[in-house]
């Protein structure tokens, strides 16, 4: 008797609990529980973005993971090295710009040309850091560049863009050192 009434009384809370506003709250919690990918993760995506763009699949590439949209999710900045002629000219190479979700990394832009060191900014543009770098090697008069999210995406030329005076070294995480 005491089997039965433990059996039911198990079956009624579990379909108590299991109302729309319960299922909601659960279904509320799994999506608010923040993952951050693996570098396995990583690299996979980087490979699917490869070959989704027709990009060579054997590119060699440095990564940084920064938490950059503040999500609690390290994202990815992608500095590829070679193929040299396919990703990089005399200026420098392609950057790319990874957000990161629980299970991957989607591809925010390209940033084109882009020379190591990169600095990540503690300050924000949009809720994304903003990132600084050195543009030189060209006509003009060397220069450290801000670029700036703005809401959808950072420059794609930071050769455009003005010159920005850095502030003190503690402001930044330096990352593609030379």
């Amino acid at each position: 008797m005491r089997f039965v009434f433990l059996f039911l009384s198990v079956f009624f809370l579990a379909n108590c609990s299991s109302t729309p506003d319960a299922e909601d709250a659960r279904q509320a919690v799994l999506e608010s529980s923040v993952l951050d990918p693996s570098d396995k993760i990583l690299a996979q995506s980087v490979k699917k973005i490869l070959k989704e763009g027709g990009a060579p699949l054997a590119s060699n590439y440095q990564f940084a993971r920064y938490d950059l949209d503040q999500d609690g999710r390290r994202d990815a900045v992608i500095l590829f090295q070679t193929p040299h002629g396919y990703w990089c000219d005399m200026y420098g190479c392609t950057m790319l710009v990874l957000k990161a979700s629980n299970y991957a990394f989607d591809l925010v832009n390209s940033i084109q040309p882009v020379r190591g060191p990169l600095l990540i900014s503690q300050s924000q543009s949009n809720g994304w850091a903003d990132m600084v770098v050195r543009i030189s090697g060209r006509w003009d008069d060397a220069k450290d560049v801000a670029m700036m999210f703005d809401g959808e995406a950072y420059p794609q030329n930071p050769v455009v863009l003005p010159p920005h005076a850095k502030g003190p070294r503690s402001e930044y995480v330096r990352v593609f050192e030379k």
